[in-house]
């Protein structure tokens, strides 16, 4: 019996180190150099809006990342807070509000009103912001959506947590997914995540990592084992194009732009 499991960890270990994504999907999006954290809203605009959107698609974006949670009534809005008092200035949990009120108290658009626009870039990166173990409900209405407005050529995935990520590469094989990590000390920030130990069990595509956690070395790393990388949050012009350079898959910023640092 001690034989079996010292076996299995060091298959864990194994597995670990040296895991492979799955091959980027045939006729894919790829991620462009530069991606707008939450659109761009250093301007003054809301992050996560129709407004901030259109600002980055202005600025020569191409694509932005947005989050995506489920307001009360079960309608996937674009909103990254789990709560309302940075934007709303009010004490309310996103979660317990309809999709209607979070649209008065704070702006927050739904991500079917996103998906139908003509003003937001062509490319997006939706990160989905849920905790569930079990509860598939945000990807199945994600998918469904993604779907009914022919984006599947469009999108990418991203989540901090891999079972989201395993639950969309049932619904939608098609559509690159990435696992979001980094080494913040949170509570919430487990060492299974920091580690990305679900990592080679879970059907994605590619990394996407905070950069401040990221040297060049790792990054080097990663490209050998053909793992591709992108990072955030890089608001720094030199600092993005080094990593480019050195093989970053692409840069989540708040700041950059492909016109505007042209």
């Amino acid at each position: 019996m001690l034989t079996a499991i010292v076996l299995l960890i060091l298959f864990l270990i194994y597995r670990h180190f040296t895991w492979k994504p799955l091959p980027w999907p045939p006729g894919a999006m790829v991620p462009p150099s530069y991606q707008g954290h939450r659109g761009y809203w250093k301007s003054g605009l809301q992050e996560n809006t129709l407004a901030s959107f259109e600002a980055a698609a202005k600025r020569g974006l191409h694509m932005v990342e947005m989050d995506v949670r489920l307001s009360k009534d079960k309608i996937p809005v674009v909103f990254h807070d789990g709560d309302l008092k940075r934007l709303g200035n009010v004490e309310r949990i996103v979660h317990e509000c309809t999709a209607e009120e979070l649209r008065v108290l704070a702006q927050v658009p739904s991500l079917e009103e996103v998906l139908s626009s003509q003003i937001v870039p062509k490319f997006l990166n939706v990160e989905l912001k849920t905790g569930a173990i079990f509860d598939g409900e945000l990807e199945k209405k994600v998918a469904t959506l993604i779907e009914k407005y022919d984006f599947t050529r469009r999108v990418l995935f991203s989540s901090f947590n891999p079972l989201s990520l395993w639950r969309l590469g049932g619904h939608l094989p098609q559509v690159p997914r990435a696992l979001l990590a980094t080494q913040e000390p949170e509570a919430a920030n487990k060492i299974y995540l920091r580690q990305l130990w679900f990592a080679p069990y879970v059907r994605i595509h590619a990394l996407h990592l905070d950069y401040r956690y990221v040297s060049v070395h790792d990054l080097h790393k990663w490209k050998k084992r053909g793992v591709p990388v992108a990072l955030w949050t890089v608001n720094e012009k030199e600092t993005a194009e080094l990593y480019l350079q050195e093989g970053a898959l692409s840069i989540i910023t708040d700041t950059l732009g492909e016109v505007a640092d042209s």
